[in-house]
């Protein structure tokens, strides 16, 4: 009965994927990610590893490493968790979009929370509990895959510090390592419900070694391979911020000679050569900054002059931008605008602007266009 219901929520959860999917387009990488990831909760959860759960427990364990490891890292990469966002009507993703933001934990308490999920139903007494009753083994299921999809979707966000992520996901791997060490060389089963003789302390030996080896290699892996690209961001950043300097530092001395040439040449540039000046002070493409601007979304918040349909009224007025004095708190410039497009929720906080995930060179092209509204 109970695998039964499992496989039922599971064909609903696929066919909700699929349409919300189509609703909200989704890249080929995460459409993929999307598709494995529920092919292996399906696999987690369906015979004939499920039926091998019940009377062993490495099976019971590789059960949970596949939905914790496996499937929750690959539906928050599939971006599960924005599908809901896509099926609503346009008119509401704004006020949606504030709530989620405003309900998102830390990538720290979601490590916390996701640790205290392994470690209370390893408990013997919980952790046989759940084996002898189906609400209970629901429940357990549903608070690793929950909490891990938790942890995983503040620790792959590319939005947010990669150092951090890699100190959590060390962290993470450190004590299920030690929970993986302790079922290994403790001499006595710790759920006698699946036997006391030799063969069940082998069986829990076992399972020590797949949360503790494969597991715990598997989130070290991540960890290192977050901890390289925050190394490899801070040195593209420092690469691009002295190519922003020399962009600036050129437009600086044309702007003096154009000054020094035309007399009125800052109120020529503003009136009839913004679009010159907005691309040599961002390095971007105006009339790339409207589709991009249109692309991420940016009008369901803002009013947006020569954008149509933006009219929305979440997020400032953005007439004027190349004027004003400051943004977001910080003397406007190129490079002060690009950061707040691109990482807003680095730049300050709290603030209702999510991070969408917005790139270089979008965020320059967004820049560009911005700087042309004067």
């Amino acid at each position: 009965m109970e695998t039964a219901i499992q496989a039922l929520a599971l064909v609903v959860l696929g066919l909700f994927f699929i349409w919300a999917a189509r609703v909200r387009p989704l890249r080929p990488l995460q459409i993929m990610s999307l598709a494995v990831g529920w092919l292996a909760l399906a696999a987690a959860l369906s015979n004939p590893l499920d039926e091998l759960a019940e009377t062993s427990v490495s099976a019971h364990m590789l059960q949970h490493e596949i939905l914790i490891l496996i499937a929750a890292p690959l539906l928050a990469l599939g971006r599960a968790h924005h599908l809901l966002l896509g099926v609503l009507p346009r008119s509401r993703r704004g006020g949606f979009w504030h709530y989620l933001r405003s309900m998102r934990v830390s990538a720290a308490i979601a490590c916390i929370l996701h640790g205290l999920a392994i470690w209370i139903w390893h408990l013997p007494a919980l952790y046989e509990a759940a084996a002898a009753q189906p609400s209970l083994h629901f429940a357990q299921h549903a608070s690793f895959l929950g909490s891990a999809l938790l942890f995983w979707c503040a620790v792959l966000d590319q939005r947010r510090q990669y150092g951090a992520a890699a100190l959590y996901t060390f962290a993470t791997s450190a004590h299920t390592g030690i929970l993986g060490v302790l079922m290994f060389i403790t001499p006595h089963p710790w759920y006698p419900s699946y036997g006391t003789g030799a063969a069940a302390i082998e069986d829990q030996q076992l399972a020590g070694l797949i949360m503790w080896i494969p597991g715990g290699a598997l989130l070290a892996f991540t960890a290192v391979c977050l901890l390289w690209y925050w190394l490899h961001d801070l040195e593209r950043r420092a690469v691009m911020r002295e190519r922003l300097v020399l962009i600036a530092n050129r437009a600086q001395r044309t702007l003096v000679i154009s000054l020094a040439l035309l007399g009125t040449g800052g109120v020529l540039i503003a009136c009839n050569d913004a679009k010159a000046t907005a691309v040599a002070l961002t390095g971007g493409n105006p009339a790339a900054g409207q589709v991009a601007i249109q692309k991420y979304g940016c009008w369901t918040c803002h009013t947006i002059p020569g954008i149509a349909g933006a009219n929305g009224v979440i997020g400032p007025a953005l007439d004027k931008v190349a004027n004003r004095a400051y943004i977001a708190g910080r003397p406007n410039s190129p490079q002060n605008l690009i950061d707040w497009i691109r990482h807003p929720q680095e730049v300050r906080r709290p603030t209702p602007m999510p991070d969408m995930g917005v790139t270089e060179r979008d965020a320059r092209d967004i820049a560009a266009y911005l700087y042309t509204l004067r």
